[in-house]
């Protein structure tokens, strides 16, 4: 039934994006159509009654057999709807080059043009006269299917519940924590959320603690509520005070199920009342659950507890009672394989050990599971009934999540995972779906898949927000979800790094794959004539060279995007006849000139060459007229084409590198490119780093010119002189809406010479100044959103610290370089939110004093090359978060001041975690 429900919704997604589009081309094109847009409308119809079906379908929960055939012919001809309108969206532009023409080619060539719309608009007509009739069959058959009413409750968790404890490893230590959360602490009613995705034991530790024997001496009485996504408060009421009443062994009133909600919230009440109670909302979905019910549960300042299991890591920061959050991660290597040897090698012959023929197989399949435990419960029960011979598994290992249609343990895995993805909103189905396309343990970039999203259309504009800010929106959901793993955050608490367990992968992946989202070619996956619309190729697919034609007419659907990962056997002539493309990915790929058949892609809205062999952009570039994102970083491109300029929809241009010319590995040079004349025509840009001066007349000019680009919140500028200064100042006077700022000179001696501005810009968060500098300009003091600040050669003679310490929010401060004095030191309750601090080559520093009280959130401190200092700074005993120290290329002394066990300053640094020392 989950997989009648999820097909149910991804049709409605593809309902939906057809109906964008009929909205689009009814308020563009469908204008000058004349009576096609009469038959374009009627075809929006059709499809919201189709969309009306499907939402009444699963609102009922349809399990209606013909159902499934159904849904594939409306998703099918929703994706048919939206091919068409593309094939026509190209024929109905206008041709790129008549802005080059001479007069009478340009009537030539528009009269052309219009005899082309008329042939247009009569085959547009008829394609959609084909749909009509398809929908009209779609829409009858609807009909018989008589929709029916079922309310069969599927509930997966039984198995959670009711686990064997061969099953149980490696939650001693966890389920030691809940019991010490449970009874210790303060006696008000407290909220623990115990948090992890679908299959990693929540519901299976947390019962083993509930059950308990000293949970059960513990707490008067408990109950166990297992929560339903469609539950009523009626429903919940009335089983939390039978729960509690079975667990005390005591007869249930049947009166309780002719009771209204208020008369048990009352006897709710009063059952609790002056006892110690704990109660379980097992898989709880949405607050509403609690906050509809929390009335009955009364604070009676008793230590009693109110636990939830949950995969939403957000509902626990959403209840105004007190809560602490409890995450469960997968399990270890090792408690991983004990679990797998108990359920794969049982029984006298094995007696869980597994034999040494088997360990390489069986470690491999163990991996696949990826620490969670139901993945291994359920694999280990399908190999425990298989034989056990290498070449048997192998056969298992290649097509594992194939076993999911033959195998109940298996299904019912993928089943349990899939009720996460059943449960999101259409537009973060889209997202979730797009992760399956990255390889196996890929680390994705937090701002990669963001652009990618933005860029693919799944982000919805929202008033008062950018769409990188609501796309970051979504990924912090689907992590609080449990959908998505971060692998590393960065100072400032954001999502660096992240990726899909492998579990959850290969079941979306599926799912994608099913619903004609994407597919991966890979060595295993290979199956051409399918009807896909994105195409991941990994670095493993060998067979690249072999195809004849294109990657086009290797699917059937009108591909739009195509991610490229490490793959080095990538051939241009596959993109031949693309020209429905949105999305290019294709970093790494073994280019060494701008292939001529991207220029056919004029719906391109993302395009990476990033770490290509690419030097030049040619003037052909300014065909990719809906190009959004150009990412040109790591390329040797030096300078850009006025083709650039034509790209008037652009809102990213990247194109800077790093290299490190300097002895130590701590400082890098930035390069970036040269941009022509007119760059402040491309006034939707929002990041420009970063543009390289070439020391010209021009120079000037291009800089005044940045002051048109009023929308860019982020910009670097390299390669600045003297003479550059009253410019650079008089453009940042009007981009009021920059967040990030790098400006640097052309060596570490030229002045980084900025008048005083009048109005600068105040939303700055991240600011880079690589330069000499007389002193501090004084607007900096007043960027209160200021969360990074470095400065590399400025030479200040006045100390930093002291000037700066005003700053509210400074995260990171790094100074390179950047004084020349021989102390630093700042007030008590300076940079209360100060997490990272990087000194680096201050080499006439003699002392750091940090008061008590100074720095309080310290996380990380790096001292490099600081040659003079010997000891370490005062005070740093007090900054008690410390976690981090690196030193590199420091007195001999220091170090020795810091040995552990002799060293005399040993005391003042034994809180932090980590210390890492590297010689000269």
């Amino acid at each position: 039934m989950q997989d009648r429900r999820t097909q149910q919704k991804m049709a409605m997604i593809a309902v939906e994006v057809a109906l964008e589009k009929l909205i689009t081309f009814l308020s563009n094109e469908a204008q000058s159509l004349s009576n096609v847009r009469q038959r374009v409308n009627g075809l929006k119809n059709d499809l919201e009654r189709m969309r009306s079906f499907l939402q009444d379908a699963e609102s009922r929960g349809e399990k209606n057999q013909g159902l499934k055939t159904w849904i594939k012919q409306v998703r099918d001809v929703s994706y048919e709807t939206e091919d068409v309108l593309e094939e026509f969206l190209l024929l109905l532009i206008p041709p790129h080059n008549q802005e080059d023409q001479n007069a009478f080619l340009h009537v030539l060539s528009s009269s052309l043009f219009h005899l082309r719309r008329l042939k247009t608009r009569y085959l547009l007509s008829s394609r959609i006269e084909t749909i009509k009739d398809k929908i009209k069959g779609i829409l009858e058959c609807n009909i018989v299917f008589s929709l029916k009413s079922n309310h069969e409750l599927d509930d997966l968790r039984l198995d959670a519940l009711f686990i064997d404890d061969t099953s149980v490893v490696g939650i001693d230590d966890s389920k030691t924590q809940l019991i010490s959360l449970l009874k210790g602490g303060h006696q008000d009613l407290s909220i623990l959320s115990v948090v992890g995705m679908g299959g990693v034991g929540k519901t299976t530790l947390v019962r083993k603690v509930y059950q308990s024997r000293t949970v059960k001496e513990y707490f008067d009485c408990q109950a166990w509520i297992t929560v339903s996504k469609s539950f009523t408060v009626l429903e919940l009421l009335q089983s939390s005070l039978k729960s509690f009443m079975n667990e005390n062994k005591e007869q249930v009133n049947e009166g309780i199920f002719r009771m209204n909600e208020i008369e048990l919230i009352d006897n709710l009440k009063n059952y609790l009342v002056q006892k110690r109670y704990i109660i379980v909302f097992d898989d709880i979905w949405s607050v509403d659950a609690w906050e509809k019910v929390r009335f009955a549960f009364p604070c009676c300042l008793c230590g009693s507890r109110i636990v939830f299991t949950t995969r939403v890591g957000d509902i626990a920061s959403s209840t105004e009672t007190i809560n602490h959050v409890f995450n469960l991660g997968p399990l270890g290597d090792q408690e991983a394989w004990t679990l797998f040897c108990r359920k794969v090698f049982r029984g006298g012959e094995y007696n869980g050990v597994c034999p040494e023929e088997m360990y390489e197989i069986s470690w491999s399949l163990m991996k696949k599971c990826g620490g969670l435990p139901l993945a291994i419960v359920a694999l280990g029960g399908l190999l425990a009934r298989k034989e056990k011979h290498v070449l048997e598994w192998q056969k298992i290992f290649v097509s594992l999540f194939a076993e999911t249609e033959s195998n109940s343990g298996l299904e019912s895995l993928e089943r349990i995972l899939l009720l996460s993805y059943n449960d999101l909103p259409y537009h973060l189905k889209f997202c979730i779906l797009y992760t399956s396309m990255f390889p196996e343990d890929y680390l994705i970039k937090r701002m990669k898949l963001i652009r990618l999203w933005v860029s693919e259309g799944f982000v919805k504009d929202k008033p008062g927000y950018t769409r990188e800010e609501v796309a970051e929106h979504y990924l912090n959901e689907l992590v609080n979800r449990s959908m998505i793993q971060i692998v590393r955050k960065d100072s400032f608490n954001r999502v660096n790094t992240c990726q899909i367990h492998d579990v959850m992968r290969e079941v979306v992946q599926r799912k994608s794959r099913d619903e004609s989202f994407a597919i991966v070619m890979n060595d295993r996956t290979l199956s051409p004539i399918e009807k896909v619309h994105r195409v991941a190729i990994y670095e493993n697919f060998d067979h690249l060279e072999t195809f004849k034609g294109n990657l086009e007419m290797l699917f059937t659907g009108r591909l739009r995007s195509i991610l490229l990962f490490d793959t080095f056997r990538f051939n241009a002539n596959l993109l031949n006849g693309c020209r429905s493309l949105r999305v290019l990915e294709l970093e790494n790929a073994p280019l060494y000139k701008f292939p001529r058949e991207l220029t056919q892609m004029i719906h391109l809205k993302y395009l990476s060459l990033r770490r290509t062999g690419i030097t030049k952009i040619p003037y052909s570039i300014r065909k990719l007229r809906s190009l959004e994102i150009l990412d040109l970083k790591f390329c040797h491109i030096t300078s850009l084409s006025k083709g650039i300029l034509k790209l008037k929809n652009l809102c990213q241009l990247r194109c800077y590198k790093y290299h490190f010319y300097d002895p130590t590995p701590f400082f890098a040079t930035s390069t970036g490119v040269q941009v022509p004349l007119g760059i402040g025509n491309l006034t939707k840009l929002e990041k420009l780093c970063s543009v390289e001066m070439n020391q010209e007349e021009n120079d000037n000019n291009v800089l005044v010119e940045m002051g048109n680009l009023t929308n860019l919140k982020r910009l670097g500028i390299l390669k600045l002189t003297g003479q550059n200064g009253a410019y650079v100042s008089s453009s940042l006077d009007k981009l009021n809406h920059l967040t990030s700022l790098l400006l640097s000179t052309t060596s570490n001696t030229e002045p980084l010479s900025l008048t005083p501005l009048s109005n600068p810009p105040m939303l700055l968060q991240r600011l880079f100044l690589k330069g000499y500098l007389k002193s501090l300009p004084s607007w900096i003091i007043c960027l209160r959103y200021l969360g990074k600040l470095v400065l590399q050669y400025s030479k200040l003679k006045e100390d930093p610290l002291r000037a700066l310490q005003g700053l509210p929010n400074l995260v990171v401060l790094d100074l390179r370089d950047a004084y020349l004095g021989e102390e630093l030191s700042c007030d008590i309750g300076g940079y209360p939110k100060l997490k990272v601090l990087c000194l680096r080559r201050l080499h006439g520093l003699g002392s750091v004093v940090l008061p008590e009280g100074a720095m309080s959130r310290l996380q990380e401190l790096q001292i490099v090359e600081c040659r003079n200092l010997e000891i370490v700074p005062t005070g740093i005993e007090h900054c008690r978060d410390l976690e981090y120290m690196l030193l590199s290329g420091m007195p001999t002394i220091f170090i020795q001041n810091i040995e552990r066990g002799q060293g005399p300053d040993f005391w003042k640094v034994e809180h932090i975690g980590v210390i890492q020392v590297f010689p000269y």
